[in-house]
């Protein structure tokens, strides 16, 4: 279901990795496999937030909105911002935007509106994790206008292509 060596490959192999709105932190252990990362998966659900024994493997209680990304070198953001009104999704993605450092990579994995299916089903399995949530899923041409214009230089890969949910992959490097 997740594109776990894809996200892997695209991030820095070294540095601050952060996972913001990481759930049970899957794609967080998965990248701190690589020793020279120093990994810290982010949530704002207490209930998920993971504990590690791992010295370089981190996890945090808080909002990802207002998490410092300025000594990270990547970033990912992971089925995380359709649940954020568009407003915050775009405070978020201006944030990141901001304290990046040139060269800094954020991989953004999210739904396309535009495919209805992948979309249909994912808004079935989050009715049914968060039946009182609305959902905020944008278009990806959409998303990707928006993080040219916030200074990233976007590859958009689809992966998994027979996965009826979201597979998108922004791969974003600040310029």
């Amino acid at each position: 279901m997740l594109p776990l060596e894809q996200i892997d490959k695209a991030l820095p192999q070294n540095g601050l990795v952060l996972d913001l709105g990481c759930g049970e932190g899957v794609i967080s252990k998965y990248l701190a496999r690589q020793k020279k990362r120093n990994v810290i998966g982010m949530d704002l659900d207490i209930k998920r937030v993971q504990k590690s024994n791992q010295d370089n493997l981190k996890f945090m209680h808080g909002n990802v909105l207002n998490y410092n990304t300025k000594t990270a070198s990547g970033v990912v953001i992971s089925d995380v911002l359709h649940h954020m009104n568009f407003q915050k999704q775009d405070q978020l993605l201006k944030n990141i935007s901001i304290n990046f450092k040139k060269g800094g990579v954020l991989v953004v994995k999210e739904v396309d509106r535009e495919e209805l299916v992948r979309s249909r089903l994912t808004r079935f399995w989050d009715f049914i994790f968060y039946p009182m949530e609305k959902i905020y899923f944008s278009k990806s041409k959409d998303l990707l206008i928006k993080l040219i214009h916030l200074g990233f230089d976007v590859k958009i890969k689809k992966e998994c292509r027979f996965f009826p949910g979201s597979t998108t992959l922004f791969v974003c490097k600040k310029l």
